[in-house]
């Protein structure tokens, strides 16, 4: 007797695993630069500054839940990083297989001595608090090797329009900083983008130029966590 269509159910696709360690190239490489922005908290001198410094405009992301990825290129060679080591590529590790689905070392080769960082997302990461199948990456910073600079947010769209890649939820591209550190963190708190049902974590603030960045971690996402 077939009661598939009597209860609803058309396919059961089992969850895609995540491997995150992997083995071990070496260390974060030298020509790049990690990505953790201090949170606003710690900054309530600087954040003073920001406010009152009339050559810096800022535009608000969504941080994603994740697991921090870096990708690059560089004098040919292209690696890939977890937030603090660079890895092999070994079966089965989802870094390099987000990397090998988004063909990243073929578009990368075309643009130079370029990184790409982002949030990997998805089963088997976090809890994949987005509920999506598999896995991907969400970019949130470009950087150029060569200059060793990190990207305005005008260049680093454009790089990933041309390349087909995907940001993080972009916020607010004219952000005005609130009054207040305690204002911050409570604008902080909002669902995911990605999904209706879920906090999002917090929000990542940075000026248009990129040479200023940090973080407001939501408090209901805190809760949520405990």
């Amino acid at each position: 007797l077939d009661v598939t269509e009597m209860l609803g159910i058309v396919k059961y696709e089992p969850p895609i695993p995540a491997e995150l360690s992997g083995k071990v190239k070496g260390g974060f490489p030298s020509f790049l630069r990690k990505t953790d922005e201090e949170r606003v908290q710690n900054l309530v001198k600087e954040y003073e500054e920001y406010k009152l410094t009339s050559e810096h405009q800022f535009y608000m992301t969504e941080k994603l839940d994740g697991s921090s990825a870096t990708f690059y290129m560089n004098e040919g060679e292209f690696g890939v990083c977890s937030r603090n080591l660079e890895l092999l590529e070994t079966e089965g590790n989802t870094f390099w297989k987000v990397a090998r689905e988004l063909d990243l070392e073929n578009k990368f080769k075309i643009k130079g001595n370029i990184c790409l960082q982002g949030e990997l997302i998805g089963e088997g990461i976090q809890g994949n608090p987005y509920k999506i199948k598999g896995q991907t990456v969400h970019f949130f910073n470009g950087f150029d090797i060569d200059t060793q600079t990190r990207m305005t947010i005008n260049d680093f769209l454009i790089l990933l329009d041309e390349l087909e890649l995907v940001s993080v939820p972009i916020l607010d591209v004219a952000f005005l900083l609130p009054e207040t550190v305690e204002g911050m963190v409570k604008l902080a708190e909002d669902k995911s983008r990605l999904n209706k049902l879920t906090e999002r974590e917090g929000v990542v603030i940075r000026s248009l130029d990129n040479t200023i960045s940090f973080k407001a971690i939501s408090n209901k996402f805190l809760l949520s966590e405990k």
